[in-house]
Formats: C-alpha cells, sequence, structure tokens
C-alpha cells in the first residue's frame, strides 16, 4: 500500500511539472537562411535553461504558411508568441487573432505592422548600412563605382539598410552608386542578379548587399567572371559562411547583429510575460562590424 502511495505520489508530481511547465511557441520566416538557425538554437538554448517548452515552425518564407503556423500554435494555446515575421503586413491578421486569444506576442528582427505586441527585439538597419558604407569607403578610398542588391521590398530591414547605406555614402562625392537591384535576400536570386550588373557593368569597385547570403551569392558570380580582385563585397548578418568569406578574401567587411542573443533576450521577455513582470516595448540589439582584422575574435 505504501509502495502503491509513493508511486502515486510521483505521478502526480509528473504530471503537476507537465502542466506547470510553459510553452513559446516561435514561428520563424525560414531556416533556409543560417541566420535564422543561429536564432533558433540561441532560442533553444536559453528555453532549456529556463526550464521552458519551445516549439518552433518553419515558414519556408511564406506568409500563407505563418499565419496558418501562428494559427496552429495559437489552437495549442502556447502561452507566448514569438513571430519572425516573413512580411510585416501580412502577419497584422494572425498577430490579432492571437490578440483576440489573449495570446502575448514577441517580435523578433521584423516587426508586426499591425495588432498589439508586447516586445519588439531588432537591431538598427540604418546603422548596420552606414557601418558598411564607411566600410566601403574607407577601402575604396573614398572613390568607386558601387552596386547595391536589396532585400525584400517593402521589407522594414531593407528599406532601413538602403537609407542608412545611401545616406552616409553621398559623403563621399567620388562613389557612385550604378546599379541598385532586389534579390529578395537569397543567394541564389542574387547570383543570378550580379550576372545582369556585371554585364552592364564592366567597371565595378564593390558591392553591398543588405544580408550576406546575397552577398555571398554576388562573390559566386564574381568569381566565376573572374573579378574577384577588382571588386569589393560587403554584407550583413555575419553568417559562418560570410565569415569564411572574409577569411578568405573574398569579402571584405559584415555587420555582426548576434541573432542567437537576439532570440535568447527574446524567450527571457517571454518568461518575464509569463512572471507577470513588464518588459521594454522596443529593444535594439548592438551591432559590431567584422573585417579580416577581427574575424577571428
Amino acid at each position: 500500500m505504501k509502495r502503491l502511495f509513493v508511486l502515486l505520489l510521483v505521478v502526480a508530481m509528473v504530471a503537476t511539472a507537465a502542466i506547470s511547465q510553459k510553452t513559446i511557441g516561435v514561428a520563424i520566416s525560414t531556416l533556409e537562411n543560417p541566420f535564422f538557425v543561429t536564432m533558433k538554437e540561441g532560442g533553444e538554448a536559453k528555453a532549456e535553461e529556463l526550464g521552458l517548452t519551445m516549439i518552433v515552425l518553419d515558414a519556408h518564407d511564406s506568409p500563407e504558411r505563418q499565419s496558418a503556423q501562428v494559427e496552429d500554435l495559437i489552437a495549442r494555446r502556447v502561452d507566448v508568441l514569438i513571430i519572425n515575421p516573413v512580411d510585416s503586413d501580412a502577419i497584422v491578421p494572425a498577430v490579432r487573432e492571437a490578440n483576440r486569444a489573449g495570446i502575448p506576442v514577441i517580435t523578433v528582427t521584423r516587426p508586426s505592422n499591425g495588432g498589439d505586441v508586447e516586445q519588439h527585439l531588432d537591431i538598427d538597419n540604418a546603422m548596420a548600412g552606414q557601418m558598411i558604407a564607411e566600410a566601403l569607403a574607407e577601402a575604396l578610398d573614398g572613390e568607386g563605382r558601387v552596386a547595391i542588391l536589396e532585400g525584400i521590398p517593402g521589407a522594414p530591414s531593407a528599406r532601413d539598410r538602403q537609407a542608412g547605406f545611401i545616406e552616409e555614402i553621398e559623403n563621399y562625392a567620388g562613389i557612385r552608386v550604378v546599379s541598385s537591384l532586389t534579390a529578395n535576400y537569397s543567394r541564389e536570386q542574387a547570383s543570378s542578379v550580379m550576372e545582369d550588373i556585371l554585364t552592364a557593368n564592366p567597371v565595378l569597385d564593390a558591392v553591398y548587399a543588405h544580408n550576406d547570403q546575397m552577398a555571398l551569392g554576388a562573390v559566386r558570380t564574381i568569381i566565376a567572371a573572374g573579378r574577384i580582385d577588382e571588386i569589393k563585397v560587403f554584407g550583413v548578418d555575419a553568417i559562418d559562411d560570410a565569415l569564411d568569406a572574409i577569411r578568405a578574401g573574398q569579402m571584405v567587411a559584415t555587420v555582426q547583429q548576434q541573432p542567437a542573443l537576439q532570440m535568447a533576450m527574446a524567450v527571457v521577455a517571454a518568461q518575464r510575460i509569463i512572471n507577470g513582470a513588464s518588459v521594454e516595448p522596443l529593444v535594439i540589439v548592438p551591432l559590431r562590424l567584422v573585417t579580416a582584422e577581427n574575424v577571428d575574435d
């Protein structure tokens, strides 16, 4: 009888722990980009540390799929939703549905353009563009022809990285932007777009890509064209492949925005919300310029 009582007590304790363990639902734009893989891993590590369950769903860059995934997480009654939107406008109805269900929402990297969000974590994307412009101008000694590979049209990150770069580069009269085309943050699209840029510009000194995936796509095409020694490539994100490209002399610089830290901070905010504490509505994660001089730090 005593043994049965102990067994029932253990079962009850396990059941209570399972019930009390809180769950965070995470909707990621795409895990095909190493940047977001690092982000996911940072969040999972922090969730495990804090004793939280974390459900991660990959939208594969489809706004429709992401909306359906958020609806699924709402149906599972997660305690907090962390969303990295594919599209800041398309995600609004899903955020509002979470609001109606009483599930707090945190957004990461891209905001939601509507609905109630407890906290948004991001970088200063305009500052990232400015930092690259400064590094590029220094690398070119203030003179040269530059092409830009732009991110997803309308995405706040693409808009701000472009604006910050242009505002700073206009301070250098000897530098001219000769092309600025969209490649949707895609390595494959950037490789194709870069072919057209090289054809149209027999003289080109540098490429600024809004993210490292596009920078690496540009590098691939530039190498194939035999022009890697004459064209300096810059990106944003500091993904592993880009760091390797900097070590190999194929890229000059990138900007590190610490995706693992960003998601870890979002998980901490989720725990605070679960515990009834307040959180800052906007958190800006620090940036760092990465070059050959500090890439191994």
